[in-house]
């Protein structure tokens, strides 16, 4: 019973396989002329009479030292970076892609299109360095585009990796100006202090009011008294306070000095040159035109129009369908 079945499904799927056959064979000059002509076509329309053919320089190279910002290798981070838009705004306005490819100064996607057909970045599998192939209507400018683009690669590279410097640079520059305004103002009431009361460093003017009073002033025996009294009284009234401010200027000094020793580091690295691209090969002048592959697309074109002219005769031959639909109903009538 089971094998009866099996034949029976055999047969549903085996329906009318020679018909078929038979209708292709019918059919077959027709075949053979759409698939010939859409290869005709493909070829004819992919020819320099449609596409201006380009011209092609390549350069390869490895990332150095570059720390990848997620789990993503350091060479797919770079190969990110070859496809952002700084990238794409670094070349397209450099080379003037939009006065030489007539494209109108707002349609940046075609522009960022255009630069995906011209540059195309791909993974070396086997040993692991990027391949960066240039294209362009101008051999020159292929060539110059390919020797240039690593070192436009290198300078966003670097601006991505100096910005948290540039970010605290401006940071501790913001600090040191706040400092900066604080001694300003403790220096104007150091001024005052000395001009109004003669007070100008508290412990070498306490030393000589001593030495006044004891007789002991160097150089001379004759001491005014009665300047000695008044800058006695001066240091009494307002030593404190004038103390506190020379403390607190000393203070502002040495955190200020900190402040300039982090910038002084920062600038360090900010103006530190940098380079995370090794150059393993370098471009050429190619003054070789490159087409596009215009046999392996004539053939993917050609074998899709080969099944779709099978189907389209299979399915427009006279009662195909619905002698199909009756050999379906008479196998399971006879289940």
């Amino acid at each position: 019973m089971e094998d009866n079945f099996s034949k029976k499904d055999k047969d549903i799927y085996m329906i009318d396989l020679h018909k078929w056959f038979l209708i292709l064979w019918k059919r077959k000059f027709c075949i053979i002329g759409i698939v010939t002509l859409t290869v005709l076509l493909v070829v004819f329309f992919m020819s320099p009479l449609f596409i201006t053919p380009k011209y092609k320089s390549s350069i390869s190279f490895y990332p150095n030292n570059v720390q990848p910002k997620s789990d993503e290798t350091s060479t797919r981070q770079v190969m990110l970076w070859c496809q952002s838009n700084n990238m794409v705004d670094s070349i397209t306005k450099k080379y003037e892609y939009k006065k030489r490819y007539n494209i109108k100064s707002d349609n940046n996607i075609k522009l960022n299109e255009l630069y995906k057909s011209n540059i195309n970045v791909r993974l070396d599998k086997f040993y692991g360095n990027i391949i960066v192939d240039v294209y362009d209507i101008d051999p020159e400018i292929a060539y110059t585009i390919a020797k240039d683009f690593p070192v436009l690669l290198n300078n966003i590279i670097i601006n991505e990796f100096k910005r948290p410097y540039t970010l605290s640079l401006d940071a501790v520059t913001k600090a040191l100006a706040i400092k900066d305004r604080a001694l300003d103002s403790i220096m104007k009431v150091l001024v005052a202090y000395g001009a109004d009361y003669e007070l100008i460093l508290q412990t070498m003017q306490g030393a000589e009011v001593t030495k006044g009073y004891l007789g002991t002033s160097e150089g001379s025996r004759t001491v005014d008294k009665e300047a000695l009294k008044k800058l006695k009284a001066n240091i009494e009234q307002k030593g404190p306070m004038a103390y506190e401010v020379q403390q607190l200027f000393f203070s502002l000094v040495s955190q200020r000095n900190d402040l300039q020793a982090r910038y002084d580091a920062i600038f360090v690295k900010l103006i530190e040159e940098m380079n995370f691209i090794t150059v393993v090969i370098e471009p050429f002048y190619n003054p070789t035109k490159v087409y596009p592959r215009i046999l392996r697309t004539a053939f993917v074109f050609g074998f899709i129009s080969f099944f779709a002219a099978i189907i389209f005769f299979l399915f427009t031959e006279l009662n195909f369908v619905r002698h199909f639909l009756d050999d379906i109903r008479r196998i399971k009538r006879k289940k």
